[in-house]
């Protein structure tokens, strides 16, 4: 298994440069997780609100409309972050749940400890900055996708931007995504195929 928490550190980097004090008061803060494919982290209107990062694996956000359909938000792998800052911050339930999609390990912490170490170094507070911006732009790119391309710009986009991801997620999750159906996502994947081939 990797060494979730040298990812971390690795991964934070960029956003801000901790000493070896700084960084053991942050790991103090996070567990390690192993989750089994298949099995959730999270269901909608669970009130436990984390600050996530993920070592290893695949992760499915979704939600359930009233007539129990799902439909997908994200898929974040290995080296990524999330959480839900809005529930956290209001103290709202989570609107959205978080599937395995293959065992996954993660880092968690109660997003109540994190935001406490704002009191404990201005470092934290610049953590905190930055991770609500990574949450606020995610969100405003898939909103945009969703309001001003196609189907067929939404999928094209997909594979520009996770390559890897489309031989580890399953089509019909993919199509969730996407707003369309399997069979359209079919459809859409045989013309790509056929552009590619004849160019």
């Amino acid at each position: 298994m990797p060494d979730a928490f040298q990812q971390i550190r690795t991964a934070l980097a960029p956003w801000a440069s901790l000493n070896d004090a700084q960084w053991e008061t942050l790991a103090a803060i996070f567990r390690v997780r192993e989750v089994r494919a298949g099995e959730h982290l999270l269901l909608p209107g669970d009130a436990t609100h984390e600050w996530l990062f993920i070592s290893e694996g695949l992760l499915r956000f979704f939600y359930v409309a009233d007539d129990g359909t799902e439909s997908n938000k994200a898929f974040l792998a290995e080296g990524a972050f999330a959480g839900s800052l809005a529930a956290a911050v209001l103290g709202l339930p989570v609107v959205y749940g978080i599937q395995a999609l293959e065992p996954t390990v993660v880092l968690a912490a109660r997003y109540a400890d994190f935001v406490a170490l704002y009191e404990v170094d201005p470092v934290f507070e610049r953590l905190g900055r930055r991770f609500a911006e990574l949450l606020l732009m995610r969100k405003e790119l898939r909103t945009r996708s969703l309001l001003q391309q196609n189907a067929a710009e939404r999928y094209r986009s997909f594979v520009a931007q996770h390559p890897e991801l489309v031989q580890r997620v399953p089509q019909y999750h993919i199509a969730s995504y996407l707003g369309i159906s399997e069979v359209h996502l079919s459809r859409l994947r045989r013309a790509m195929a056929e552009t590619t081939a004849a160019s």
